[in-house]
Protein backbone atom coordinates (compact mmCIF):
# COMPACT_ATOMS: atom_id res chain seq x y z
CA UNK A 1 0.00 0.00 0.00
CA UNK A 2 1.81 3.80 -0.78
CA UNK A 3 1.24 6.21 1.41
CA UNK A 4 -1.31 8.46 1.21
CA UNK A 5 -1.09 11.50 -1.03
CA UNK A 6 0.54 14.63 -0.52
CA UNK A 7 -1.74 16.88 1.45
CA UNK A 8 -2.08 20.91 1.75
CA UNK A 9 1.02 22.21 4.44
CA UNK A 10 -1.07 23.82 7.31
CA UNK A 11 -1.15 27.21 7.31
CA UNK A 12 1.73 29.18 10.23
CA UNK A 13 -0.33 30.50 13.07
CA UNK A 14 -0.97 34.17 12.90
CA UNK A 15 2.34 36.34 14.27
CA UNK A 16 0.62 37.58 17.24
CA UNK A 17 -0.37 34.55 18.57
CA UNK A 18 0.45 33.93 21.94
CA UNK A 19 3.13 30.85 22.83
CA UNK A 20 1.32 28.35 24.74
CA UNK A 21 2.31 28.75 28.69
CA UNK A 22 4.56 25.80 30.01
CA UNK A 23 1.44 23.79 31.36
CA UNK A 24 0.40 23.83 27.64
CA UNK A 25 3.47 23.30 26.31
CA UNK A 26 4.05 20.37 28.54
CA UNK A 27 0.38 19.10 27.36
CA UNK A 28 1.08 19.42 24.03
CA UNK A 29 4.48 18.02 24.04
CA UNK A 30 3.01 14.67 25.67
CA UNK A 31 0.34 14.23 23.41
CA UNK A 32 2.87 14.56 20.46
CA UNK A 33 4.33 11.45 21.89
CA UNK A 34 1.28 9.73 22.45
CA UNK A 35 -0.06 10.60 18.92
CA UNK A 36 3.00 9.01 17.31
CA UNK A 37 2.33 6.00 19.52
CA UNK A 38 -1.19 5.95 18.25
CA UNK A 39 0.16 6.42 14.45
CA UNK A 40 2.38 3.57 14.80
CA UNK A 41 -0.31 1.21 16.39
CA UNK A 42 -2.87 2.05 13.43
CA UNK A 43 0.03 1.54 10.60
CA UNK A 44 0.74 -1.30 11.86
CA UNK A 45 -2.33 -3.52 12.18
CA UNK A 46 -4.13 -1.25 9.76
CA UNK A 47 -1.66 0.02 7.27
CA UNK A 48 -2.90 3.99 6.92
CA UNK A 49 -3.58 6.38 9.63
CA UNK A 50 -4.76 9.83 10.36
CA UNK A 51 -3.57 12.27 7.15
CA UNK A 52 -3.97 15.04 9.45
CA UNK A 53 -2.41 13.93 12.26
CA UNK A 54 0.63 11.92 10.51
CA UNK A 55 1.56 15.80 8.50
CA UNK A 56 1.46 17.11 12.09
CA UNK A 57 3.27 14.88 13.71
CA UNK A 58 6.37 14.34 10.47
CA UNK A 59 6.63 18.35 10.39
CA UNK A 60 7.38 18.27 14.05
CA UNK A 61 10.81 16.66 13.20
CA UNK A 62 11.77 19.52 11.27
CA UNK A 63 11.32 22.02 13.98
CA UNK A 64 13.04 19.16 16.73
CA UNK A 65 14.81 21.01 19.67
CA UNK A 66 12.46 23.82 19.48
CA UNK A 67 9.54 25.03 21.39
CA UNK A 68 6.12 24.12 21.28
CA UNK A 69 4.84 26.61 19.06
CA UNK A 70 7.54 25.45 16.80
CA UNK A 71 6.70 21.93 16.78
CA UNK A 72 3.13 22.07 16.71
CA UNK A 73 2.24 25.37 16.12
CA UNK A 74 0.11 27.43 18.43
CA UNK A 75 -3.10 25.77 18.58
CA UNK A 76 -4.06 21.94 18.66
CA UNK A 77 -5.55 21.35 15.62
CA UNK A 78 -3.19 18.69 14.70
CA UNK A 79 -2.82 16.59 18.32
CA UNK A 80 -6.49 15.85 17.83
CA UNK A 81 -5.49 12.15 17.80
CA UNK A 82 -2.52 12.17 20.80
CA UNK A 83 -5.28 13.89 22.97
CA UNK A 84 -7.98 11.67 22.37
CA UNK A 85 -4.90 8.71 22.75
CA UNK A 86 -3.73 10.73 25.57
CA UNK A 87 -7.21 10.99 27.70
CA UNK A 88 -7.94 7.70 26.91
CA UNK A 89 -4.73 6.40 28.79
CA UNK A 90 -5.44 8.89 31.89
CA UNK A 91 -8.97 8.38 32.31
CA UNK A 92 -8.76 4.27 31.44
CA UNK A 93 -5.56 3.43 33.55
CA UNK A 94 -3.90 0.29 32.44
CA UNK A 95 -3.92 -1.15 35.66
CA UNK A 96 -8.09 -1.87 35.41
CA UNK A 97 -8.98 -5.37 34.50
CA UNK A 98 -8.41 -6.49 31.44
CA UNK A 99 -7.67 -3.58 29.54
CA UNK A 100 -7.67 -3.27 25.77
CA UNK A 101 -4.38 -4.45 24.39
CA UNK A 102 -4.28 -1.51 21.85
CA UNK A 103 -4.16 0.68 24.32
CA UNK A 104 -1.91 -1.22 26.20
CA UNK A 105 0.61 -1.01 23.18
CA UNK A 106 -0.09 2.57 22.49
CA UNK A 107 1.07 3.36 26.08
CA UNK A 108 3.70 0.95 25.67
CA UNK A 109 4.98 2.80 22.44
CA UNK A 110 4.62 6.13 24.45
CA UNK A 111 6.91 5.21 26.98
CA UNK A 112 9.16 3.23 25.00
CA UNK A 113 10.44 6.85 23.32
CA UNK A 114 10.44 8.81 26.04
CA UNK A 115 13.17 5.71 27.46
CA UNK A 116 14.44 6.50 23.74
CA UNK A 117 14.87 9.79 23.88
CA UNK A 118 16.47 9.81 27.14
CA UNK A 119 19.26 7.20 25.70
CA UNK A 120 19.74 9.72 22.74
CA UNK A 121 20.27 12.24 25.55
CA UNK A 122 22.66 10.07 27.33
CA UNK A 123 24.42 8.75 23.81
CA UNK A 124 27.63 9.78 22.25
CA UNK A 125 27.55 14.07 20.77
CA UNK A 126 28.35 12.70 17.37
CA UNK A 127 24.94 10.67 17.41
CA UNK A 128 22.85 13.52 18.37
CA UNK A 129 25.09 15.72 15.97
CA UNK A 130 24.60 12.63 13.27
CA UNK A 131 20.53 13.12 13.76
CA UNK A 132 20.84 16.69 13.69
CA UNK A 133 22.51 17.11 10.07
CA UNK A 134 20.35 14.72 8.90
CA UNK A 135 16.93 16.61 9.54
CA UNK A 136 19.42 19.55 8.40
CA UNK A 137 19.38 17.55 5.22
CA UNK A 138 15.55 16.71 5.41
CA UNK A 139 14.65 20.65 5.52
CA UNK A 140 16.83 21.14 2.50
CA UNK A 141 15.30 17.72 0.12
CA UNK A 142 11.37 18.53 1.10
CA UNK A 143 12.08 21.26 -1.19
CA UNK A 144 12.13 18.64 -3.94
CA UNK A 145 9.06 16.71 -2.94
CA UNK A 146 5.49 16.99 -2.50
CA UNK A 147 5.17 17.05 1.28
CA UNK A 148 7.21 14.93 3.90
CA UNK A 149 4.86 11.98 3.33
CA UNK A 150 6.29 11.93 0.06
CA UNK A 151 7.91 8.31 -0.31
CA UNK A 152 11.61 9.51 -0.73
CA UNK A 153 10.86 11.64 2.11
CA UNK A 154 9.48 9.10 4.40
CA UNK A 155 12.87 7.04 3.36
CA UNK A 156 15.14 9.68 4.48
CA UNK A 157 13.37 10.21 8.14
CA UNK A 158 13.42 6.64 8.20
CA UNK A 159 16.82 6.36 7.52
CA UNK A 160 17.45 8.29 9.91
CA UNK A 161 15.93 6.97 12.97
CA UNK A 162 17.87 4.02 11.91
CA UNK A 163 21.26 5.46 12.01
CA UNK A 164 20.91 7.22 15.12
CA UNK A 165 18.01 5.88 17.44
CA UNK A 166 18.58 2.56 16.17
CA UNK A 167 22.33 2.15 17.26
CA UNK A 168 21.03 2.46 20.96
CA UNK A 169 20.70 -0.79 22.85
CA UNK A 170 17.32 -0.24 23.36
CA UNK A 171 15.16 -1.28 20.57
CA UNK A 172 10.81 -0.31 20.11
CA UNK A 173 9.48 -3.81 19.13
CA UNK A 174 6.30 -2.65 17.32
CA UNK A 175 3.73 -5.65 17.13
CA UNK A 176 1.19 -5.29 14.23
CA UNK A 177 -0.48 -7.49 11.07
CA UNK A 178 3.13 -8.79 9.80
CA UNK A 179 1.27 -8.16 6.11
CA UNK A 180 0.82 -4.63 6.87
CA UNK A 181 3.94 -4.37 9.27
CA UNK A 182 6.37 -5.75 5.53
CA UNK A 183 4.17 -3.50 3.36
CA UNK A 184 5.87 -0.96 0.69
CA UNK A 185 7.44 1.67 2.73
CA UNK A 186 5.68 0.61 5.79
CA UNK A 187 8.37 -0.15 8.01
CA UNK A 188 10.14 3.88 7.15
CA UNK A 189 6.58 4.94 7.62
CA UNK A 190 6.51 3.24 10.84
CA UNK A 191 10.21 4.70 11.66
CA UNK A 192 9.42 8.07 10.63
CA UNK A 193 6.49 8.67 13.20
CA UNK A 194 8.72 7.10 15.88
CA UNK A 195 11.55 9.90 15.22
CA UNK A 196 8.19 12.66 15.57
CA UNK A 197 7.61 10.80 19.09
CA UNK A 198 11.10 10.87 20.02
CA UNK A 199 11.11 14.98 19.02
CA UNK A 200 8.27 15.51 21.25
CA UNK A 201 9.94 13.51 23.99
CA UNK A 202 12.58 15.56 23.68
CA UNK A 203 10.65 18.65 24.14
CA UNK A 204 8.28 17.14 26.82
CA UNK A 205 11.58 16.27 29.66
CA UNK A 206 12.94 19.95 28.46
CA UNK A 207 9.88 21.18 30.42
CA UNK A 208 10.06 19.37 33.14
CA UNK A 209 8.22 15.96 31.84
CA UNK A 210 9.22 13.20 34.10
CA UNK A 211 7.95 9.34 33.63
CA UNK A 212 6.80 9.62 37.32
CA UNK A 213 4.96 12.36 37.20
CA UNK A 214 2.32 11.23 34.95
CA UNK A 215 1.02 8.97 37.89
CA UNK A 216 0.84 12.12 40.00
CA UNK A 217 -0.08 15.26 37.82
CA UNK A 218 -3.19 13.10 35.87
CA UNK A 219 -5.76 15.16 36.93
CA UNK A 220 -4.07 18.34 35.90
CA UNK A 221 -3.34 17.15 32.17
CA UNK A 222 -7.01 16.01 31.73
CA UNK A 223 -7.84 19.85 33.29
CA UNK A 224 -5.68 21.16 30.46
CA UNK A 225 -6.66 18.62 27.92
CA UNK A 226 -10.67 19.83 28.36
CA UNK A 227 -9.42 23.15 28.42
CA UNK A 228 -7.74 22.82 24.91
CA UNK A 229 -11.19 20.98 23.46
CA UNK A 230 -13.42 23.96 25.15
CA UNK A 231 -11.01 26.46 23.17
CA UNK A 232 -11.19 24.69 20.12
CA UNK A 233 -14.86 24.35 20.30
CA UNK A 234 -15.48 28.26 20.85
CA UNK A 235 -12.86 28.67 17.74
CA UNK A 236 -14.72 26.58 15.72
CA UNK A 237 -11.77 24.70 14.96
CA UNK A 238 -12.98 21.27 15.93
Amino acid sequence: MSPDAPAAQATPAAGNARPPGKARAKTLALAGIFQAASLVDSLAWRGQCDPDALDASLESIMAMGGDAAALFGNDARGLRTGLLALEQAFTRPLRQQNPHPRQTDIVRYALALMHVERKLAQAPALCRQLLRRRIDMGKVQRLHFDGLRDPAMLRNLGGAYVDTLGTLKFRIQVKGDQKQLQGSGRPEQIRAVLLAGVSAAELWHRLGGRRWQLVFTRGRVLDEIRKIAEEQLQNNKL
